[in-house]
């Protein structure tokens, strides 16, 4: 079959044409990578049917899923394609470029810069007048398969499991699937496991309490189950088991369903409000619904008030908000300890954070801190430091006109450290498929965080690669002095509401690094948390990733108290003061303005004469490990308490 069109192609070099080849699959089970070879190859046999000089191929094929529009690899076809990169682009069909009608835009890009597309499989080609259409109807046949296929196949495994108990997920703990059982009336229960439920639903009844239920699985050593992801059980897991209706032998299909979000298309899992259907497996059941249902309804009113309150429109404000995005410091500080982030919800306080790992019993610092409080103070130093701004103007502005016209050699050194960080992600690849091919019984949690590794490290390169074109083929936009770049980050400080996410991602952009560890008053008392952070004033400003050397200028490193001084180090200043000019304690107490008690004041010069004997330049003490004195942290005391601090996690210095 032949491709070759009488309109000639001629490389805009003169010399090599430049061919784009996009390929993907989806990355179902039954799809391989050999696939996205094959795709290749039909490409480059298009491409030579078209032109018979030299072709240089530039490839780009991924795995994911057509309809997302917030593939990374997208972001950069459409960076390239304005970039004039290429003379001509090819994929199998539309389907492989994205599902749906956001092909057409990309493939009008590449016609308003001179990329000429071809898809032999919908057989079109921009160079015809009628491109738009064909786009549009493939597109549109595409869409209806892909909308057609998940109707049949949601269709046929519902009726399969309402006729015959078919389509069955995978076993929960207590229950045994056999090899190829397609139905439930090939499961049956784990009768080593039928104690343990059992005495687990009577610690549930007398404590409402899942955590209680999840100690006692523990020292039992009773299984979470083959397709868990952790090995030892928390309050959550339990009471998912125990919610679960197979244990009344009433499995259930349709509990959720998923609905596209156009924006990104993307599909999200969300509960059916047809509810789900039931069907009766008696030999399944390790209670009567009589037995359980009083127990889980006992629970549910136990903890209605910890649901999330709805706003004044009786509206979730977190309602299908991704758990990610959340406010400044949740899961962006970070333990100095263990290396864990911290999560909103210290403590039973909504407003204050904790480290997540102490949650887990697996770190002693579950001394938390006020979100807002610490962001409010974040903000006023942030601000601060850009006061200082203007000392340093002359020197800003040459390192931005350096950066502006940025030179072969920059460029050169940035691409061969992209492509070195590329070859090291591909050899780790490789690693992990031998792994996989020779080793039987590898850990899935191990092989889980490796992957998830290797995944961030690909994204990064990927955004990283994106911001190198935006170098290579335009002129930077930075600040062209301080004062306009204190002007852009007054604008967006001032102007945010510190408790909303969008302040949340800006802290994120102008503190990388918060690092929170534990001080003390060399006297004793409460244990306080303090931060170490790295505040880059460049971070809000895409294109100063590209200057090294101005993200340098405009780094700098803090500590911030995250916590209010108390009551005996706040006076302490003013009280010695006034006991140098001889008054006493009592009348000390009435002249300040935080009117103490005669205590207090005596506390505080007791305070500076022990920091005074020690020779400190500072009442607080960097706190290494808990403190032996403290009564009220004793977390790491608890039989359930074992230290783990997160792999590869090395402690900075503070």
């Amino acid at each position: 079959m032949s491709f070759r069109e009488e309109i000639e192609l001629v490389p805009r070099n003169g010399h090599i044409l430049i061919v784009l080849i996009v390929a993907r699959i989806s990355g179902c089970a039954n799809q391989k990578e050999l696939s996205l070879e094959d795709q290749v190859d039909h490409a480059k046999e298009v491409a030579r049917e078209y032109y018979e000089g030299e072709i240089d191929f530039r490839i780009i094929a991924t795995t994911a899923k057509g309809e997302r529009l917030d593939r990374p690899e997208l972001i950069e076809i459409e960076e390239r394609l304005k970039a004039d990169e290429f003379d001509l682009m090819i994929f199998e069909d539309i389907g492989r470029l994205v599902r749906g009608a956001a092909a057409v835009g990309l493939c009008g890009i590449g016609v308003d810069h001179g990329v000429r597309a071809i898809s032999p499989n919908d057989d079109f080609d921009t160079n015809d007048a009628d491109w738009e259409a064909k786009v549009m109807d493939a597109s549109k046949e595409h869409m209806k398969h892909n909308e057609h296929t998940s109707r049949r196949i949601k269709f046929k495994k519902m009726n399969h499991f309402k006729k015959y108990g078919g389509a069955t997920p995978c076993p929960s703990a207590g229950y045994i699937k056999p090899d190829n059982a397609k139905f439930f009336s090939d499961w049956s229960k784990d009768e080593d496991a039928n104690e343990y439920i059992k005495e687990g639903l009577q610690i549930l009844r007398r404590t409402l309490n899942g955590a209680a239920v999840s100690e006692y699985f523990n020292e039992v050593g009773f299984s979470t189950g083959p397709y868990c992801r952790k090995d030892k059980w928390d309050g959550r897991m339990t009471l998912r088991l125990y919610r679960n209706p197979i244990l009344k032998g009433l499995p259930a299909r349709g509990t959720m369903k998923t609905t596209k979000k156009h924006e990104l298309g993307r599909r999200i899992s969300v509960p059916n409000p047809k509810g789900p259907i039931y069907r009766e497996e008696p030999h399944l059941a390790f209670f009567s619904p009589d037995e359980i249902e009083p127990v889980l309804k006992a629970i549910a009113e136990k903890n209605a008030h910890f649901k999330r309150k709805k706003n004044q429109n009786g509206v979730d404000s977190r309602c299908r908000v991704p758990k990610k995005r959340t406010r400044a410091f949740g899961q962006h500080a970070t333990c100095y300890y263990c290396g864990f982030h911290y999560v909103w919800g210290g403590n039973g306080m909504t407003d204050n954070l904790m480290c997540s790992n102490s949650r887990e019993w697996h770190c002693w610092n579950s001394i938390g801190f006020n979100g807002p409080k610490a962001a409010q103070k974040l903000l006023e130093v942030i601000l601060g430091c850009l006061s200082s701004l203007d000392g340093i103007d002359n020197q800003f502005q040459e390192i931005v006109q350096l950066a502006q016209a940025g030179g072969p050699e920059n460029l050169l050194t940035r691409e061969n450290k992209l492509n070195r960080v590329e070859d090291e992600i591909e050899r780790e690849s490789e690693k992990i498929k031998k792994l996989i091919r020779e080793v039987e019984n590898i850990d899935p949690n191990l092989l889980y965080e490796m992957m998830s590794e290797l995944t961030e490290r690909k994204k990064k390169l990927s955004h990283d690669r994106i911001a190198f074109m935006h170098a290579k083929n335009r002129q930077l936009d930075l600040p062209k002095s301080t004062l306009e770049l204190k002007g852009i980050l007054q604008h967006h400080l001032e102007d945010v509401d510190i408790h909303s996410h969008e302040f949340g991602d800006l802290i994120r952009e102008l503190v990388p690094e918060i690092y929170v560890y534990q001080v003390r008053l060399i006297d004793g008392g409460h244990l306080l948390p303090r931060a170490k952070i790295h505040l880059n004033l460049a971070g809000s400003i895409p294109d100063a990733a590209a200057s090294p050397e101005l993200q340098q200028l405009l780094s700098r490193e803090l500590t911030l108290d995250l916590f209010e001084p108390p009551q005996r180090e706040l006076i302490r200043p003013e009280a010695v003061r006034l006991a140098g000019t001889g008054l006493e304690q009592r009348k000390i107490a009435c002249q300040l303005e935080e009117k103490p008690t005669q205590t207090a004041v005596y506390n505080a010069l007791k305070l500076h004469r022990q920091i005074q004997a020690e020779e400190l330049s500072s009442p607080y003490i960097f706190l290494e490990e808990p403190p032996e004195d403290y009564k009220k942290l004793r977390r790491h005391k608890n039989k359930k308490y074992s230290f783990q601090a997160k792999a590869g996690y090395q402690r900075p210095a503070l």
